[in-house]
């Protein structure tokens, strides 16, 4: 059976994944799905189209000719070898997934990420993945190979992080940038007086969140002064679930306790989005939680000509923002990366472009705009 695209043996080696075994039998499941079996277990599972191609591995027990898809423990049921039974699958190990977005090479069992890389172009297809791979076999060294199979054969490890923590993550196959922990906003749902105090713009974030700051450093390696790290200066802090760190794919370099002057909060203002406190708007900074009435934040909207939530800043991803990293490091400030913002047109009170706007929500809240975050804190 001749698929659109498939690795080579030769290829699966340096993308960490299994090789295939000469009497392993491929068959078609669907118009793009493919799966290896290995007498009655399905060893891989292989999905191609013009433009996408993902392999992962699998053990998976059949019976019945390949029809039935066996339980995993004595309490399970057979069922039926069909498009809801593969949902159930297991996959371990390394996988590699080539898209229109760009490529993934990572690991199920250890649930991190050993490369990542997004693509620009259009009109991506499967000759961009030959092109891909072949610069990728060119440069991978001896180093990398028995990198890569560490990696494939790493066991899940579960991290322990807190406020203050330096940290080091990938941004590309050899390269590392740098960041802080600077609020676990995870650990401040526990206590009760977080639900008590509202926190609305804490609590909407999904997951279990913690608010970072990624500084203007890239390095070959990750052994860095960080007394020089804590000078450096810093993307807008970001919101990010917990993942990375849990995992251990971003590795915690030490813990030192937060300045004053390090701390960089996210902003949210917006109308309630609650159906029991609808009658107020709140504006969270931090831990900085005040509110005003709606019919007052309604006039003050009205005034600055924006809508009900256009401040609002309350999305969560699972990876760190890194865009414009090297052109602010380049152009010694933070410039490009609000660049991108207005050209998105993403109103963001952090962004200096907007301090009038901010200053006029500030203190309609109470708080002052040209004050640091510790000093309204504290006021």
């Amino acid at each position: 059976m001749k698929l659109k695209f498939e690795l080579t043996n030769e290829e699966r080696k340096y993308l960490g994944l299994i090789p295939v075994e000469e009497h392993w039998e491929l068959l078609k499941f669907d118009n793009n799905v493919y799966y290896y079996f290995e007498d009655d277990i399905i060893k891989k599972e292989i999905t191609v189209s013009k433009n996408y191609y993902h392999e992962v591995e699998l053990n998976e027990k059949t019976a019945e000719n390949r029809t039935m898809i066996l339980p995993k423990t004595a309490r399970g049921k057979i069922k039926k070898f069909n498009y809801t039974a593969t949902q159930s699958f297991s996959p371990f190990g390394n996988y590699f997934t080539f898209s229109t977005d760009g490529v993934i090479i990572a690991n199920y069992t250890t649930q991190r990420t050993y490369y990542s890389e997004s693509f620009n172009e259009k009109n991506i297809s499967l000759d961009n993945l030959n092109n891909w791979l072949d610069k990728w076999i060119k440069e991978c060294t001896e180093e990398d190979l028995k990198e890569i199979e560490e990696f494939k054969n790493a066991k899940r490890k579960h991290c322990k992080f807190k406020e203050g923590d330096f940290f080091a993550f990938k941004i590309g196959r050899r390269e590392w940038a740098f960041g802080r922990i600077l609020l676990d906003v995870a650990k401040l749902r526990k206590d009760e007086n977080f639900e008590k105090n509202k926190n609305y713009g804490l609590a909407h974030l999904m997951g279990k969140p913690l608010i970072i700051k990624v500084y203007h450093k890239i390095s070959d390696n990750k052994n860095v002064d960080l007394k020089e790290l804590s000078e450096c200066l810093a993307l807008p802090s970001q919101a990010i679930m917990d993942n990375i760190f849990y995992y251990g794919e971003a590795i915690i370099l030490e813990n030192l306790p937060l300045e004053d002057h390090e701390y960089d909060m996210l902003i949210s203002v917006s109308e309630s989005i609650s159906y029991i406190d609808k009658d107020i708007a709140y504006l969270q900074y931090g831990l900085i939680y005040k509110e005003i009435s709606l019919s007052d934040y309604l006039k003050l909207i009205k005034e600055l000509k924006v809508d009900a939530q256009t401040f609002r800043r309350e999305g969560i991803g699972f990876i760190i923002d890194t865009d414009n990293l090297k052109e602010c490091i380049k152009a010694k400030s933070n410039s490009p990366y609000w660049e991108k913002h207005n050209k998105r047109k993403v109103l963001d009170l952090k962004n200096p472009a907007h301090i009038e706007l901010k200053r006029k929500i500030f203190k309609a809240f109470g708080l002052d705009a040209d004050k640091t975050y510790k000093e309204n804190l504290e006021a």
